[in-house]
């Protein structure tokens, strides 16, 4: 990351920069050009549903998801993110994001994807928005041969947290000068952990703390 920057201004991915979740339009046409198996198809619908119900340790239902991703080439899932992007994702960036990093740039503020998708889906974003870094979830790879895990942590609820720390602590900023926009009730530890968190269409559990924090909600779409 380099440049001069006054602040920092964090972004979630999905239902955050993008009105959707990235991970459901990868499965899709992994789905339909053979990638991805029938089986390990209705395997992904079947955690999605039990994910959104709350059934069980969401972290360990989106490491699961990741399992099909076992013995593809990281060359080829790029490729496929890179062209998934330009097709689909780009169209559902939301102009208020565009607004608000138009805003934070103006007023020197850094702006950086923070994101528990993964990096072949998160940096096509990164590079179309010309953020100023990108903290997401690695995918472990042997010879260019994707495990089917994750390489460290899932940057997901209070590891979300502790990596922003970090980020803030390795780049010089003071996290409570800091922002953080989110969607979901699992990014709380993030959003009590800066100075200003934004909710961005919020799930039911983040708007009720939203309102009862008095955070500021950018978008109210769900």
């Amino acid at each position: 990351m380099t440049g001069q920057f006054d602040y920092i201004a964090y972004y979630d991915l999905d239902h955050t920069i993008l009105k959707g979740n990235s991970a459901t339009h990868v499965v899709e046409e992994a789905r339909k050009r053979g990638v991805m198996t029938p089986p390990q198809y209705r395997h992904a619908i079947y955690l999605s549903i039990l994910y959104k119900l709350k059934i069980g340790d969401p972290a360990r239902m989106i490491n699961r998801m990741l399992s099909w991703l076992r013995g593809l080439k990281l060359d080829a899932v790029y490729a496929l993110c890179d062209e998934i992007f330009a097709e689909k994702l780009i169209h559902t960036i939301r102009p208020e994001i565009l607004q608000s990093l138009h805003n934070h740039r103006k007023k020197g503020g850094a702006v950086v994807l923070l994101s528990s998708a993964t990096t072949p889906i998160c940096e096509p974003v990164s590079r179309h928005l010309k953020l100023d870094d990108l903290i997401c979830t690695q995918l472990q790879s042997v010879n260019g041969v994707l495990t089917g895990k994750t390489s460290g942590n899932l940057v997901y609820g209070k590891e979300k947290k502790h990596r922003l720390l970090l980020h803030c602590k390795e780049h010089g900023f003071d996290p409570g000068k800091a922002y953080y926009y989110g969607d979901s009730h699992t990014d709380i530890h993030v959003m009590k952990a800066v100075g200003f968190p934004v909710a961005v269409s919020p799930d039911k559990e983040l708007l009720r703390m939203a309102n009862s924090n008095h955070w500021p909600i950018l978008v109210r779409d769900r």
